[in-house]
């Protein structure tokens, strides 16, 4: 019972200062893929900090996947692409080491996120459910390290531009490779929770 009613009292504590919750989705670019993200942020009282978490659907690319027409079919294909898909999950604080000294609707932050990441890597070759029907599984670590601007708008909408190093270590190799780390756009588009 002691335990149930520290962790009450702690969690009051902790979200109780953090009032203003948003929820968003975006886009993420890479030298390594692109994808989907959506992502909730909790902004604390202070402006100074605010904690986050995203789940990002992330399609790697083949360095020489191009997409070429195909005058017997007619149709475009894609050629020396990979069938490897990944997952992350992502928790991390956004730092404003300008909060309140900047007047204007845009607030500067650096950000660190880490987490975990569900690979599925398919086959190479076929249709999409000969490719997909049993994919090679594995799980390991994430991240993202970077920099980014809140552009707050007057809707109580705002657009969030990071830019850094993202993490994606393999346990295993996939596709010939077992590290897909490398650079990442991440923008997102977010509304104030009502």
């Amino acid at each position: 019972m002691n335990k149930i009613l520290i962790i009450f009292f702690l969690q009051n504590i902790i979200l109780g200062q953090f009032d203003n919750i948003t929820n968003g989705f975006g886009l993420d670019i890479g030298s390594n893929g692109s994808g989907l993200f959506f992502t909730r942020n909790y902004m604390h009282n202070s402006n100074k900090y605010s904690l986050n978490g995203e789940i990002r659907l992330y399609d790697i690319k083949g360095g020489e996947e191009t997409i070429v027409y195909d005058i017997y079919s007619g149709r475009y294909q894609t050629v020396g692409g990979k069938s490897l898909f990944m997952t992350p999950i992502l928790l991390g604080v956004n730092y404003f080491p300008f909060a309140n000294k900047i007047a204007n609707n845009f607030a500067p932050f650096l950000t660190l996120k880490s987490g975990a990441n569900m690979i599925l890597d398919g086959k190479e070759v076929g249709s999409f459910s000969d490719r997909w029907s049993s994919p090679d599984v594995q799980f390991s670590y994430s991240g993202f390290i970077g920099a980014g601007i809140d552009f707050k708008w007057a809707n109580q909408t705002s657009v969030i531009l990071n830019i850094g190093a993202e993490i994606l270590p393999l346990r295993q190799e996939a596709d010939g490779e077992n590290n897909y780390s490398g650079f990442l756009i991440h923008i997102s588009f977010n509304r104030l929770k009502k």
